[in-house]
């Protein structure tokens, strides 16, 4: 899709995908502005979904996290009772 754009935009000005050096030709970043504002508008959904899941999966493993520090914590103070 990216090389697409770059392509139909070098196309567009005239140009080959490889410059007189045989150096792969490049847009500018205001050209490359315009291809990812319109990949991101495009793919919203997929981001959020994606953001969801990470989400939703980095709380599960920091509540994980939690019970681990809590039950270390009770098996800690549990022994130090028991050796005073």
């Amino acid at each position: 899709e990216k090389e697409e754009f770059i392509y139909s935009r070098l196309k567009a000005k005239g140009l080959e995908m490889r410059d007189e050096t045989g150096e792969k030709a490049t847009l500018n970043a205001e050209e490359m502005a315009d291809f990812y504002k319109d990949f991101l508008s495009k793919n919203f959904r997929k981001h959020m979904q994606y953001n969801r899941d990470w989400y939703k999966r980095n709380f599960t493993i920091t509540f994980l996290m939690g019970q681990v520090a809590l039950a270390r914590a009770l098996k800690w103070l549990r022994w130090k009772k028991k050796n005073v």
